[in-house]
């Protein structure tokens, strides 16, 4: 049931963005730092981006602008720019100053 026991199956490149204070109990950060990881060690192409001072719902105007352009590169680069299929092999990404 999980998606961090199915990391190893991932073969859709992934965008996480969680906030940094997220006090949900449900969706602690710590999830998807895990999650992130492991899809990582098996190769998948994925970026965790963590917005600091940002609870379960973002407001500030900054991670909100944030968050806006992580998604457009995100899309810009694994649809709008997509290499065709089975050309490009998954490679986990780091990210500037994010995990």
């Amino acid at each position: 049931m999980s998606p961090f026991q199915q990391a190893d199956k991932m073969k859709t490149p992934l965008l996480l963005i969680h906030g940094e204070a997220d006090n949900n109990t449900g969706t602690f950060p710590m999830q998807s730092e895990r999650y992130y990881t492991a899809l990582k060690s098996f190769g998948a192409s994925t970026r965790l981006v963590l917005l600091p001072y940002e609870s379960h719902g973002y407001t500030a105007k900054e991670s909100l602008l944030h968050m806006l352009w992580e998604m457009n590169s995100w899309l810009d680069k694994f649809v709008k720019n997509a290499p065709a299929a089975g050309t490009e092999k998954s490679v986990g990404q780091a990210g500037n100053g994010t995990k």
